[in-house]
């Protein structure tokens, strides 16, 4: 189980994910209404990160430490590799939802655990 270069929170390296378990995308940040004339605007305010993650095989130690980081309270400070370039960005994020990992095996000195799944969403727009 080794270490990522592509996504730490408040630096915690979180280990490789499940295949297909890592994203990391810019969302329009927009509200679309429905005026009484039955007209539709839209209002953008910009561009916001999301960051999915689901876990492959992690033990213990590890996820202690990254699930005490995601359930403290406030914007966590995470770099990330994102999908349009090889270089790290970073940001200031909220954690918008947890799946809770399942104990898998013991590896005969840890506790192993699978399936930790979160994502983030960057608290204010980039662009």
């Amino acid at each position: 189980m080794s270490e990522n270069l592509f996504l730490t929170i408040n630096g915690i390296s979180l280990p490789e994910p499940s295949i297909d378990g890592y994203h990391a995308y810019e969302e329009r940040l927009k509200e679309q209404l429905v005026m009484i004339s039955g007209r539709i605007v839209e209002e953008e305010r910009g561009l916001v990160w999301r960051i999915d993650y689901t876990s492959g095989q992690m033990l213990t130690s590890t996820l202690t430490q990254v699930l005490a980081a995601l359930r403290a309270k406030g914007a966590k400070t995470v770099s990330f590799l994102p999908d349009n370039g090889p270089e790290l960005a970073s940001g200031s994020f909220l954690v918008t939802s947890i799946t809770q990992p399942t104990l898998s095996f013991f590896d005969g000195a840890e506790l192993v655990w699978t399936g930790l799944g979160f994502s983030l969403r960057e608290v204010r727009p980039h662009a």
